[in-house]
């Protein structure tokens, strides 16, 4: 069986007000899993896929589902009868496999690992070690599928908005559910916010944006002025905390899990990172680092391959993109992070988002 969700796209770029309420009835029944595609009708474009959809199948509304079985294809232009017709079986279906599966193996999640109590959080948590060791030579896609399937939606991912596109392409194409949010610092670049739009439309999809606390912003303003983080690393740090470490943990303290795009090739703070790890600095959640193994290119590869959305200012010689005011273009033959904090030694140049706890 494969299900098609398709949606409108109205002229202001924007998901129907039905296709937003179905979605959010989707994500809060975590039905979202068992959508196998979603493609859009949009207005502004005669020739869309959902269009063109809408228009061999003569359906003039939607949000519309399309099920393909046994090479037949069935309409639903309700929700709540798509629900009672397809999912609830879906889904009474994949609860007997899961318990089949636990069943068979003992105490492991869905994917076979074995599943022990975590000191730091509480909670059941994968045997790490076992997992570094499963998906060490695994594809990037292997990993978010096993943290989706496992987590969601108690997963996000961490987007900053620069070459991390590439997780938000491969995490919407597993599940177009998939929670992505980013730390809107204030001092972003316009290239930065243009690039989180561009997202937005392409993928019809609800960017969660973090904000500092205004009152500790302000406070941090009025005592050391606009831009006192160039006074050395413990000042900038000081910034850093406020407008990124602080909103990210209050976002992280409702989560199970979160995602980046950390990579080994991009410092030497990173070179022996793991693509899972328990993150004792943000209360012993899971964190995934799906590029771990990937280089610089293997993500440009990937970018330009699949039409994924970029920050303009990577044309313009800014292999890093961080705040505006910190992050500066590179020379040819510079390391990529030379143009992050450049004020400071390569062994400082940490914001406090990835860390290990002492």
């Amino acid at each position: 069986m494969e299900i098609t969700l398709v949606k409108k796209i109205m002229e202001d770029g924007e998901e129907c007000k039905k296709c937003r309420e179905v979605s959010e009835r989707l994500r809060s029944g975590d039905e979202l899993r068992f959508i196998d595609k979603v493609v859009y009708a949009d207005v502004r474009d005669p020739e869309s896929e959902g269009s063109r959809l809408a228009r061999e199948l003569d359906v003039e509304i939607a949000p519309f589902f399309i099920v393909e079985e046994g090479g037949e294809k069935t309409i639903y232009k309700s929700y709540m009868v798509f629900k009672k017709n397809v999912l609830n079986k879906v889904l009474e279906a994949a609860d007997i496999e899961v318990e089949n599966k636990r069943k068979r193996t003992g105490d492991t999640d869905a994917f076979g690992i074995s599943m022990a109590s975590s000191a730091a959080n509480g909670k059941n948590s994968p045997d790490i070690d076992a997992l570094n060791k499963k998906f060490e030579g695994k594809s990037p896609q292997e990993l978010l599928e096993w943290g989706l399937n496992t987590y969601h939606p108690n997963i996000a991912l961490a987007w900053s908005g620069a070459e991390d596109v590439a997780i938000v392409d491969m995490m919407l194409r597993i599940n177009p559910g998939s929670r992505i949010f980013t730390l809107d610092t204030g001092r972003l670049n316009k290239e930065t916010y243009d690039l989180i739009d561009a997202v937005r439309k392409k993928y019809g999809i609800k960017v969660e944006v973090l904000l500092p606390d205004s009152a500790e912003a302000e406070k941090m303003l009025r005592e050391r002025g606009m831009n006192f983080f160039y006074e050395g690393a413990e000042a900038r740090k000081l910034c850093c905390n406020v407008r990124k470490v602080e909103p990210l943990k209050k976002m992280l303290a409702s989560l199970d899990g979160w995602i980046t795009g950390l990579r080994r090739d991009q410092a030497v703070t990173r070179t022996a990172l793991n693509k899972i790890e328990i993150d004792d600095a943000f209360g012993g959640i899971l964190k995934l680092n799906p590029l771990a193994g990937w280089s610089h290119d293997d993500v440009w590869d990937y970018i330009r391959k699949n039409d994924v959305p970029y920050n303009k200012l990577h044309d313009m010689g800014y292999p890093s993109i961080g705040c505006a005011p910190c992050t500066r273009a590179v020379e040819s033959g510079e390391d990529i992070r030379a143009g992050r904090w450049w004020w400071e030694t390569p062994e400082s140049k940490e914001c406090g988002l990835h860390v290990k706890k002492k």
